[in-house]
C-alpha cells in the first residue's frame, strides 16, 4: 500500500445490465400446460317436490303413536316401585315396634281400692296442692297431685318383682300427664325386704285445675325380676327366656 489512490470508472448497479448469454443457453419461457376446469360445487338440495301439491300443501309427519301413553306408564310404575320401597321397610318396623310394645292391658280400680297383680298389691291415695313446699305460685288453671303409691309384697316372688314402676295420669278422653317418682322406701335387696310389709313412693303430677277430680293413677309395674347374687349375664339369658312383656297397667280412678 503505498498510499496512492486509484480512480475506478462508474459501473450501473441498478437495475442490472443485462449479459450477454454464451451459445446454447435460452431464454425462451416453458409453455403453459392447461388443466381441465375443476367441477363446480353443487347446490345445496331443494326441498322435495311432490307432484300435485304446493308447497303449503306438504302432509305433516306423524308423531310418534303411543309416547305420551308409554310415559305416564312408566312415570306411574315409577311412583308405584318408590311407595313399595318406602312402605315396606315402614310396615315392617311397625311390625317390629308392636312386638316389643303391644297394646297395654289396662286394668280399672275404683277409688281407695288395692289392686293385686303378680305377687304384688298396690294402693294409690292422692291429695290435691296449690304448692309445694319452698315452690313457686302455680298459675290459676294448674293444681299439683301428691300422690302416695303403696306396693306389698305377697311372697318371696313379689320381693323380686321390686323394680321401678311407671306412674302417669291420665284423663277418660285420652290426655296423660307426667308422674314423677320424687322419693321412697322401698329396700335395694331381698335380704331387706320383707314379705307383707308395705313400701312407698312419693308421686308429684302437674295436672289443669278443671280435672284434678277426673283424672286416674296409672301404674305400670316393672316386669324385671332382681334376683339376688345372679351374675348379669345369667339375668340377661333368664330375661329372654322369659319373655315377659311390660303391657299391664293398673289405674285407680278418684
Amino acid at each position: 500500500m503505498s498510499g496512492e489512490r486509484h480512480a475506478f470508472p462508474d459501473r450501473q448497479v441498478w437495475p442490472p445490465v443485462a449479459r450477454e448469454d454464451s451459445g446454447g443457453a435460452s431464454t425462451q419461457p416453458f409453455p403453459a400446460v392447461r388443466s381441465a376446469p375443476l367441477p363446480r360445487s353443487a347446490p345445496p338440495p331443494g326441498p322435495l317436490e311432490i307432484p300435485g301439491t304446493g308447497r303449503g300443501d306438504l302432509p305433516a309427519s306423524p308423531a310418534p303413536a303411543g309416547r305420551p301413553a308409554r310415559t305416564a306408564l312408566r312415570v306411574t310404575a315409577a311412583v308405584l316401585a318408590l311407595a313399595v320401597a318406602v312402605a315396606v321397610p315402614t310396615w315392617d318396623g311397625y311390625l317390629t315396634y308392636k312386638d316389643a310394645r303391644p297394646d297395654d292391658h289396662v286394668h280399672t280400680f275404683a277409688a281407695g281400692r288395692t289392686a293385686t297383680f303378680r305377687h304384688v298389691s298396690w294402693q294409690v291415695a292422692v291429695e290435691e296442692s296449690d304448692g309445694l313446699p319452698g315452690g313457686r305460685p302455680l298459675e290459676p288453671d294448674r293444681r299439683w297431685l301428691r300422690i302416695r303409691l303403696t306396693r306389698t309384697a305377697l311372697d318371696p316372688e313379689g320381693v323380686i318383682r321390686r323394680g321401678i314402676p311407671d306412674v302417669e295420669v291420665r284423663h277418660p278422653d285420652g290426655r296423660s300427664w307426667m308422674a314423677q317418682i320424687t322419693e321412697d322406701d322401698v329396700p335395694l335387696t331381698a335380704a331387706e325386704h320383707r314379705v307383707g310389709t308395705p313400701y312407698h313412693y312419693d308421686v308429684l303430677s302437674l295436672v289443669p285445675r278443671a280435672l284434678a277430680r277426673e283424672v286416674s293413677v296409672c301404674v305400670r309395674p316393672s316386669a324385671v325380676r332382681m334376683i339376688e347374687n345372679e351374675s348379669f349375664e345369667d339375668s340377661m339369658k333368664r330375661t329372654a327366656r322369659e319373655s315377659e312383656l311390660n303391657d299391664n297397667v293398673l289405674c285407680f280412678r278418684r
